[in-house]
């Protein structure tokens, strides 16, 4: 993989976690792999007729999933075609409610939907193809008189891929539960069966941890400012100058449920003043104690805060008086004295409450900008991105503890599995760590990148608008060669496969293009070894880049067709300049305000054969 295209990968998982950023304990799970290992699935119910409740239920959720889809198309120029291809009215008779649904119907509609036309990928078509094969399944479940004889074969190849994925701790053996878990809940079948083994591979497939003082880096400054006094107090005016030194610290405070942060201000105020009333003027030294603090609460919704909350105590001494009169100094003079030291407590409380005040006003003023931004952008540039695109984890917590700020979150949808072990550990010298499993990484890209047609001018419009820059040269056509474009396959299009101090990525394109001609699906895939180089870690390509069709064993006797052979040269050649055989990984470089804590050396890689990599960062030297 090119140096600069990692570099992303790595930017990308970090500005993950900074809208977020992360780390909390599973929780425990009823179900284990070692308990399915030893009883994979134990007593399994019987068949049971579909009720009437879970086709409505059915139903239901198709609707719900063809409100936004005829929402898009209404502000599409595309809109009306899009229905006629669909077959709109087939589609919302059956959604209707009271109505009879036809499995035929369904299934033809499905396959519309599964056609592979550009532009189903968008997650509003998705959704209606997930919901119209989920009632597919209802209704065959309930009509069809050989729905028993299905849910019998489904159980026994179930059962069947626990004992594999329990037997070997991999992921790639446990590829078929999502699929067949979700088939069982769509017909309303077995479910302790199916919250069992569900319960064994749900566990969070996302781990992300900031240290406090990585954050700290954009906030903590000193404070060292001179200003000019001119107030007044108690019908005297004040006038002179006063020094402020002090701190403005980021704090995390633990909290089980969200992120609790606190940017406080504690400051001390010199001042040397002189107030004048009528004859007698007063030279004082103040010291004024200040303080504030604003709590800003992060949690899976939204970024919020609290009103500053700010304390100020002053106290003053007089250093000395001027009395502008020829006669009766004296008695003036023991008058002023007698007098101040009356009023002196009511001062310090005047002159404390205008401080607090202030210190309130000022520091409300410089933070609620940059925290109102915080929480816009975490609307408009993660939440709501996420969930429009399918995206968004089905579970995201966020916590913090006295140094960490922390989040964990799983994403699988319903025919998809999660993580199945606990993560390793967190190297306790990182300031930044990413624990992802490959399951992350897998059913992300199914959600992102299944069955979506991706071309040359694609991949070139994405570069200009996210970084302004020109398209790698290791996407680029040679000059001999004509544009190119890749489909990726509908399943598992993007793979990682971690094994014990090895990576492994595969990308499965169905279909390829090279100018007017099209070749048809291969499967390209690269392995690393994660090596210690000189303080740094890097990564070396563990033999070539391999490239075959789908299912292709090299040396079993099979030969690669002509066209197949002329597309493995093609994408030899590409994907040659893509995954370097060497790879120094450099430090990371943060982004905004974050900038001065970098750049961060990498200080761990770990893999493991049960699908985690753990990413850690530590602290520039």
């Amino acid at each position: 993989m090119d140096v600069r295209l990692f570099k992303r990968f790595q930017t990308v998982v970090v500005l993950c976690g900074m809208g977020l950023v992360a780390t909390l304990e599973c929780a425990a799970h009823a179900t284990d792999l070692a308990s399915l290992a030893q009883h994979p699935l134990g007593a399994v119910e019987a068949f049971r007729p579909v009720s009437e409740a879970s086709l409505n239920s059915a139903a239901s959720k198709l609707r719900g999933a063809i409100g936004p889809l005829e929402k898009l198309l209404g502000h599409s120029p595309s809109g009306a075609d899009w229905k006629r291809y669909l077959d709109w009215p087939s589609l919302t008779a059956q959604a209707s409610p009271g109505k009879k649904a036809d499995p035929a119907i369904l299934r033809r509609l499905q396959s519309l939907f599964e056609s592979g036309s550009n532009g189903l990928d968008m997650h509003q078509f998705v959704a209606v193809r997930r919901a119209v094969a989920a009632y597919a399944e209802a209704t065959d479940a309930a009509q069809n008189p050989a729905a028993q004889a299905v849910y019998a074969q489904r159980i026994e190849k179930l059962a069947a891929a626990v004992a594999a994925g329990a037997a070997t701790g991999t992921t790639e053996a446990l590829e078929p539960v999502g699929g067949l878990l979700a088939k069982l809940e769509e017909s309303a079948q077995a479910p302790a069966t199916v919250a069992r083994v569900r319960s064994a591979f749900s566990r969070p497939n996302l781990f992300l941890d900031v240290d406090e003082n990585l954050l700290g880096a954009a906030v903590n400054r000193m404070i060292d400012q001179s200003a000019s006094v001119n107030e007044t107090v108690l019908g005297t005016r004040i006038r002179g100058v006063g020094h402020t030194r002090g701190l403005v610290l980021l704090d995390f405070v633990p909290s089980n449920d969200r992120a609790i942060v606190d940017i406080t201000f504690n400051a001390t105020n010199h001042s040397t003043t002189a107030g004048t009333k009528g004859p007698v003027t007063v030279c004082t030294n103040g010291i004024t104690r200040l303080s504030a603090r604003k709590r800003i609460i992060v949690d899976d919704q939204r970024v919020s805060s609290l009103p500053v909350e700010a304390h100020a105590s002053a106290s003053t001494s007089t250093t000395g008086m001027s009395i502008a009169s020829r006669f009766g100094k004296r008695f003036i003079e023991k008058m002023a004295t007698r007098k101040i030291a009356e009023m002196r407590p009511h001062a310090e409380a005047i002159a404390g409450q205008k401080a607090r005040d202030r210190v309130r006003s000022q520091f409300e003023e410089q933070t609620s900008g940059a925290i109102a931004k915080a929480a816009s952008d975490y609307q408009t540039k993660f939440r709501r991105p996420l969930q429009e695109r399918g995206w968004f984890p089905e579970m995201l917590q966020i916590n913090t503890s006295d140094s960490r700020l922390s989040v964990v979150a799983r994403k699988a949808l319903s025919d998809q599995i999660a993580a199945f072990t606990a993560p390793p550990a967190v190297d306790p010298e990182n300031v930044l760590s990413v624990r992802l499993h490959e399951t992350l990484v897998g059913n992300a890209a199914e959600i992102a990148l299944g069955g979506r047609t991706i071309t040359q001018a694609d991949v070139k419009k994405i570069a200009e608008e996210r970084s302004g820059g020109a398209l790698h040269e290791s996407l680029q056509s040679d000059p001999d060669q004509p544009d190119w474009s890749i489909t990726f396959a509908s399943r598992r299009p993007v793979e990682i496969d971690a094994e014990n101090g090895r990576v492994k990525l595969t990308v499965r394109g169905s279909r390829y293009t090279s100018g007017e001609r099209e070749f048809p699906a291969m499967d390209i895939s690269t392995a690393y070894r994660i090596e210690p180089a000189a303080g740094t870690i890097r990564l070396v390509r563990d033999g070539d880049v391999q490239i075959y069709p789908p299912g292709f064993v090299p040396g079993g006797g099979e030969k690669l067709t002509v066209a197949q052979t002329s597309l493995r040269r093609i994408l030899q050649k590409r994907f040659g300049k893509v995954f370097k055989e060497v790879l120094d990984i450099e430090p990371l470089e943060l982004q905004g305000q974050l900038a001065v804590a970098g750049p961060l050396p990498m200080e761990q890689f770990v893999a493991q054969k049960d699908g985690w990599v753990a990413l850690g960062w530590r602290k520039r030297e």
